[in-house]
Formats: structure tokens, C-alpha cells, sequence
């Protein structure tokens, strides 16, 4: 966890992407944290076959998108630990006349690790950090004294518990350094190898923040664990338009809780493609990180995201039946009937068929004048999107300053994305909404 940090390795392999190959590069070295976002690694690398190690290194430069064509970096320590450091893309490091001194990036770094420490409870235990502040229900403590003498008492956020998918999960604090811990044990709802991901996208949504844990160690129950060390991001300024709460997590106080678990619930729930538990993060939790990285763009990107993500997550939430056009099967037919005879200029025949094709569908724009007067939406929620799809989606401009009219319009679209959110939520917790 230290920032910067040295793990001096005794060997370092560098593999093709393809099982059972042998090394191609093979020597000592070390891999260096220097950020909570940057890690590489050097390499004093010796190859059996110079010609086609060489030639490996231009395949995986010249195809940076083909996975198969880079290189996996395996290391052991002078402790003996062994690292997976996995995918990177090596390079020579200057010009060298001698050797292959090699030098890239790397993304994370796992290791397997066994002893008295590790729990013999199968779960996970994720530390971020920095930490960031969540509304505790048990506070912590402490006191500093000189020869018994108490000169100073403080008291902060501690320790927080919930129920959720058959498990107990704890958030807590530690005082001796500034990271909070999540510790979850598993279950047949929330098991290997999604728990770890699923219990953070929550909190991006609810925080507004590209919250990712930095160290993560996934116990098996034998004795075993497998830990890893990701990228951790800063906290950003101002992303508070993004959060759920409002960038109040302690202002809402309990209720910050029960939207966890409604999300966490909800992102455990969902399928991919082949009905399976997904490993990538959450559509609903996808718009939110647009949202939170176009806070750092102009006004126009925010404006623009806020809106697209609207209309995504009003798209999650209609069904079926309430796709059907306002305009009758037949009508619609008639028309196409109509326009299809016509012997005028085809370009022009073909974009009217297609628009009528589209007025069989009922509009995003229509569904939320339909939110409107359910009470889902406020009316300047649709008025503020509508001003988006019509206006800026063609090429105007927001104003790069802030007006009176302008902050409201975001503010009205935030508060869009946000009703639309709970109500998805809403929605799933009754059943209405299963596999999203």
C-alpha cells in the first residue's frame, strides 16, 4: 500500500499470450508503485530465440487491440511470493547495444498468500484508500493522554453493519491510518469472483465517485487467499451533480443504507448475454461514471451526458407494452402503403418510410411525459430534457458560464437521472423489473 514502493524480484517471466509456451523473455528486475494509478515494471531480460522475441515485441506493438498478441509478466520476489502481474505490452528501454533491458505498465498485481492471518471464513476484505466519509451507526473513539492524563478526545464515524443476499456485510474505519475497510462473507447470492466488484459499484453511484478499492483479498475458506493491488483514484472536485444523495451521504443518514442494499440487490440480479452473473460493472452504474468523469468536461459534455443517460435509463425502465405507438397498426400501414406508390424521388420516399417506421415505436420524449403524470417525474425533468434533445443534440451551445436558467436546466436533468434511477430500483424490488 505504501506510495512509492520497490518489490525487487528475483525472476520475471514474460509470457505469450498463449498457454503452454514457454517464456520468451526470461531475468530479474523489479516492479515499481509510484502512484495509486501508475505501476510498471523493468526487466534485465535474457531470450533463447533473439530473432523471434524480437519479432514478438513488433506484433504486439503494431496490434495493441489483439489481447493474444501481448504479453502476460509473472515474478517471483526474493521472499519467494509469486506475482501475477498480468497483460502488458514491453519495450526496449532506450537503445541498448547489449542485452533486452524491458520496461512497461502494469494495471494490478495479485499474489496467493497463506497463514495464520488469513480468514478461515470464505469472503472478501477491500481497503480504500483514501477513505471517504459514509454515515456510521457506531461511532470510534480516541483519546490522547500524557502520563494518564487526558489532553485530547475526538470522536468519528467507526463501524457500520448490514444484512444483505444472505450476507453480513461491515464497513468500519481504522485509526491508525486513513482507509476504509468493507469485509463481506459469501454466499450463493453474493459469492466468487463477482463479490468483489459488485460491493463497490454501489457506492460510485451513491458518492458520485470513481470508487474502486486499492487492496482486495479474496478468502477461499482453506486457508488461502488471493490478493491483489488495483488502481485507486483521487476523490474529484464538484462530482457531487452525479451522486444519488446529492454528495450527502451523511446528510440522508439511514436511507443511504437501504439504497445500497436496493442496488447491490439489483446489480447481483442481473444477467448477461447468456443469463449468467456479470463481471463487468452495471449498466445503471456505467451511466453514473460517465456522469462523474463529464463533471471534469465543459458544461456542454455534462449537459449532453446528463441527458443521454436519461434517455438510457428511461429505456431500461419501459416495457413491452408501453412501446406501442399512440397511432394504429393499420393507420400506420395505410400510410406506408400510400408512400411506398408514390413515384417521386426515392431518397425522399425512403427517409419518410423510415420515419413512419419510427411512429410505430412510442418516443422517449412521449414515455416521460407519461412519468410526468404518473408522479415519477417532475415536469421540469421533462421540460429540461426535451431543451437538451431538441437544442442541444443539434449543435447549441450551453453557455461555458453559469446563469440562472443554465443551472437549473442541469440541476432539473440530474434530478431526472436520479427519479429515473429510484424508480428503476423501485421497481425491481416489486418484481416488475428482473435481469436488468
Amino acid at each position: 500500500m505504501a506510495i512509492p514502493s520497490t518489490i525487487e524480484c528475483v525472476e520475471m517471466r514474460l509470457l505469450s499470450g498463449y498457454d503452454h509456451e514457454p517464456p520468451i523473455f526470461v531475468g530479474p528486475g523489479h516492479i515499481d508503485i509510484r502512484s495509486s494509478t501508475a505501476i510498471d515494471f523493468t526487466m534485465f531480460a535474457i531470450s533463447v530465440d533473439s530473432k523471434d522475441a524480437l519479432r514478438r515485441l513488433a506484433t504486439a506493438r503494431d496490434n495493441p487491440y489483439e489481447k493474444l498478441n501481448q504479453f502476460r509478466l509473472l515474478a517471483t520476489d526474493y521472499q519467494g511470493n509469486e506475482w501475477a502481474c498480468g497483460w502488458t505490452r514491453p519495450e526496449l528501454k532506450g537503445f541498448p547495444k547489449v542485452g533486452w533491458p524491458l520496461t512497461g505498465k502494469l494495471k494490478s498485481l495479485v499474489t496467493k498468500y497463506s497463514g495464520p492471518w488469513v480468514s478461515t471464513e470464505p469472503g472478501v476484505e477491500l481497503i480504500f484508500y483514501p477513505n471517504f466519509l459514509l454515515p456510521m451507526d457506531k461511532e470510534m473513539e480516541t483519546v490522547t493522554s500524557i502520563d494518564g492524563k487526558k489532553i485530547q478526545w475526538r470522536r468519528s464515524a467507526g463501524q457500520q453493519t448490514i444484512h444483505v443476499l444472505d450476507s453480513e456485510i461491515r464497513f468500519f474505519y481504522t485509526p491508525s491510518d486513513k482507509a476504509l475497510w468493507i469485509t463481506a462473507t459469501t454466499s450463493d447470492k453474493l459469492r466468487h469472483p463477482y463479490a468483489e466488484n459488485w460491493l463497490s459499484e454501489p457506492l460510485r453511484v451513491l458518492l458520485g465517485q470513481l470508487v474502486f478499492p486499492r487492496l482486495v483479498a479474496r478468502n477461499l475458506g482453506d486457508g488461502t487467499a488471493q490478493v491483489s493491488l488495483r488502481s485507486s483514484l483521487p476523490p474529484l472536485r464538484n462530482s457531487g451533480i452525479a451522486s444519488l444523495v446529492g454528495g450527502d451521504p451523511i446528510g440522508v443518514g439511514a436511507e443511504f443504507w437501504e439504497l445500497y442494499a436496493s442496488l447491490l440487490t439489483l446489480i447481483s440480479e442481473a444477467k448477461d448475454g447468456k443469463g449468467l452473473p456479470d463481471l463487468q460493472s452495471h449498466r445503471i452504474t456505467r451511466f453514473y461514471e460517465e456522469i462523474i468523469q463529464a463533471t471534469r468536461g465543459s458544461r456542454w459534455v455534462l449537459c449532453l451526458t446528463l441527458a443521454s443517460v436519461g434517455e438510457g435509463l428511461a429505456k431500461m425502465l419501459i416495457r413491452p407494452a408501453e412501446q406501442k405507438s399512440d397511432f394504429t397498426e393499420e393507420d400506420i400501414e395505410s400510410l406506408k402503403t400510400t408512400i411506398a406508390k408514390w413515384e417521386g424521388d426515392k431518397g425522399l420516399q425512403g427517409r419518410m418510410l423510415a420515419e413512419i417506421a419510427r411512429a410505430g415505436e412510442r418516443s422517449v420524449g412521449r414515455y416521460l411525459r407519461d412519468l410526468v403524470q404518473r408522479g415519477v417525474l417532475e415536469h421540469s425533468n421533462e421540460r429540461a430534457w426535451s431543451s437538451v434533445r431538441h437544442s442541444v443534440m443539434h449543435g447549441n451551445l450551453v453557455t461555458p458560464w453559469a446563469t440562472e436558467d443554465e443551472d437549473k436546466r442541469l440541476l432539473d436533468l440530474a434530478d431526472l437521472v436520479h427519479r429515473l434511477t429510484r424508480e428503476i430500483m423501485r421497481q425491481h424490488k416489486e418484481g416488475v423489473l428482473v435481469g436488468l
